[in-house]
């Protein structure tokens, strides 16, 4: 994706975290690494102004968010923040930035990922959170996303590197 879609950037940070495990390949059931971003407490989300007295005069505005979220069906990454995650797994643009499987390339769908139950960033258990590797980026992140998962299960539980 080029720069040219900034003007639908939804979220941003003053830094991120990666949240990186490793599953079997939904397709040839090959172990690959998966990767997902994740905002701290105080990011920022664009919202319309529910207090605006009617829907004509509403706008959006940054809200700040008090929990963590996992980012999910990621539509628009700036090309260095694209670049840095993309060190990390085989993360493409494929219709949005999805995680795709090292050995056959099948892209790992983001639904299975972070909404079904044991999904790779959907854990059911503590030991299966402790799993997850948490990488922390002090750096400014930005996107568009359609996606996001507040406070998710367990996130105590995975490990801070």
């Amino acid at each position: 994706m080029t720069e040219s879609l900034t003007h639908s950037i939804n979220i941003r940070s003053s830094r991120f975290l990666v949240a990186r495990t490793v599953a079997a390949c939904r397709r040839c059931r090959v172990l690959t690494t998966l990767i997902a971003v994740v905002l701290p407490p105080g990011h920022e989300t664009l919202e319309l102004d529910d207090e605006a007295p009617d829907e004509a005069q509403a706008v959006d505005t940054w809200q700040t968010a008090a929990q963590y979220a996992f980012l999910f069906h990621i539509q628009f990454l700036p090309t260095s923040i694209a670049a840095r995650l993309q060190l990390l797994a085989s993360l493409r643009y494929d219709g949005y930035w999805a995680n795709h499987c090292a050995s056959c390339d099948l892209p790992q769908d983001d639904q299975a990922l972070f909404c079904e139950p044991e999904g790779a960033f959907a854990p059911a258990s503590e030991s299966n959170a402790a799993l997850i590797e948490i990488l922390s980026i002090d750096e400014p992140f930005e996107a568009a996303v359609a996606g996001y998962a507040v406070e998710p299960h367990f996130l105590y539980a995975m490990h801070r590197k």
